[in-house]
Formats: structure tokens, C-alpha cells, sequence
């Protein structure tokens, strides 16, 4: 971890950090932020692996914090498409039999990336991921599941918006 000052101006010097620093400080701090982020999910009896699906999307483009919320509402609203495909699923399955659940992931399909055209809410591995939470829960579509995958994601996204706050202020200070 060497670090050098360079005389920029009479005025002014800069310190340039080892790239070995920034590899290691964001490694570090991403590693420490994931490992408290987890250790909060699981103490309010919430499902870690759906926290990181939405540290996940809340990562998934973009690089500034509006990005990272416009993200969460992606996820946000996939998992709750997630409930009303199961539920609509449930409703078709007397009608169309088996071929229900092909028929409303059409339907879903379509929605995701037809809305891929209304920003900033337009990231459909935001919304994927949040379809992808309910279904990987394998509970029933409910309002309690709802606000447990939810809870739980949106504590990855605060995660991850907090760790990459602190990678960039380590980047800086360096």
C-alpha cells in the first residue's frame, strides 16, 4: 500500500494510490458491507438470497444512486408481477390446464420488455430478477410474501447502495 505525492502546483499536491489499494479497498469494502447487509436480513428472519437479488438489481445498470432506485422499482415491481402471474396461473389453470403457465409467462414476458420503453423504470433484468424471487421463494402468491421478498430486497439495495458509496469515497481519498 504505497502511496506518493506528486507536487501538482506550489499550492496543491495530489496522492496517487497503488492499484493494488483500489483493488483491494473496494474488494474489502463491498465484502464487509455484503457481510453486515446479510447479517441484518437474516436477524429480522428474512431470506438472504433474496437480499442480494435485489442488491443485484439495484446494480444492474447505471451508476448513480437515481439509477440505483429507478432499479429497485424494477425489481420492486417484478416481484410483485410475480404474485399476480401466480394468481392469475391459479385462475387459468381450470380453463387452459397446463398451458396456463406458458400462456401468463408469455404475458409476462411481453409486460417486462415492453416496458423496457418507459424510463427510467426500464431495466428488464431489474424486473427478471424480481419475478425470479418469487418463484425461486416457491411460496403462495400472497400479500405477506409480497413484503417479505420485497423487505428483503430492498435491503440488498440499500446494501449495495451503500457499498458503492464507499468504494467510490475510498477510490477518492485513496
Amino acid at each position: 500500500m504505497s502511496a506518493t505525492v506528486s507536487q501538482v502546483s506550489p499550492s496543491a499536491a495530489t496522492v496517487t494510490t497503488s492499484p493494488a489499494y483500489n483493488f483491494h479497498s473496494f474488494t474489502l469494502i463491498g465484502a464487509v458491507v455484503a457481510a453486515a447487509t446479510t447479517f441484518a436480513t437474516i436477524s429480522v428472519a428474512l431470506p438472504a438470497w433474496a437480499m442480494f437479488l435485489g442488491w443485484v438489481g439495484y446494480s444492474t445498470s447505471g451508476q448513480t444512486i437515481r439509477d440505483g432506485v429507478a432499479n429497485l422499482i424494477s425489481f420492486l415491481l417484478g416481484v410483485a408481477f410475480g404474485v399476480g402471474t401466480a394468481l392469475l396461473i391459479v385462475a387459468l389453470t381450470p380453463i387452459l390446464g397446463n398451458a396456463a403457465t406458458p400462456v401468463c409467462i408469455f404475458g409476462d414476458v411481453v409486460l417486462v420488455l415492453s416496458l423496457r420503453a418507459l424510463p427510467p423504470i426500464n431495466n428488464p433484468l431489474a424486473y427478471f430478477l424480481g419475478l425470479i424471487s418469487f418463484f425461486a421463494s416457491a411460496k403462495a402468491p400472497s400479500v405477506s410474501t409480497l413484503a417479505i421478498l420485497s423487505i428483503a430486497g430492498v435491503i440488498g439495495a440499500l446494501g449495495a447502495g451503500v457499498a458503492g458509496f464507499l468504494q467510490s469515497r475510498a477510490q477518492r481519498v485513496g
